[in-house]
């Protein structure tokens, strides 16, 4: 199945769902957020959540900081089951969706040096490597890849 075949619906993240893309990061053994920073962030102008439902069941969220003309994806996460089916490819679309009506011109991301997919598909949508962070995962000191994309 691929994104356009998908009814898929993106939603700003409500505070009932906090603790369901929580699980959804342990179910895939990592951990991007707490659910306080999420608490402290949800109604700020320039941290946006959103969530992925397909059959109300949401299959993956994303988390943007919005900074003057840049947007910075802090996270983009997709439920195991669900990869590879276009979410994370309708997620972006929809971030770049945004960035058009809100005049921003880059997006930055970070991603793990070993995340050979997520690389496959930022370098899809033209994003390019500018910087590597040596040892930046705390859990792992695996060096993150800084991504750009100029709109």
């Amino acid at each position: 199945m691929k994104e356009n075949k998908l009814k898929l619906k993106f939603l700003t993240l409500q505070e009932k769902d906090i603790d369901k893309i929580l699980k959804l990061e342990k179910e895939q053994n990592i951990s991007i957020l707490s659910k306080n920073t999420i608490l402290n962030e949800i109604n700020s102008p320039t941290s946006k959540y959103y969530v992925v439902h397909y059959n109300s069941l949401i299959v993956g969220y994303i988390n943007i900081a919005i900074l003057v003309d840049t947007i910075d994806i802090n996270s983009i996460v997709v439920k195991q089951e669900y990869k590879q089916m276009g979410i994370a490819t309708y997620m972006l679309n929809k971030i770049l969706s945004l960035c058009k009506k809100l005049n921003i011109t880059r997006i930055l991301l970070e991603v793990r040096k070993s995340n050979f997919p997520a690389q496959n598909l930022y370098k899809k949508f033209g994003f390019k490597k500018i910087h590597t962070r040596e040892k930046y995962y705390k859990n792992n000191l695996e060096d993150a890849y800084i991504y750009e994309l100029v709109i």
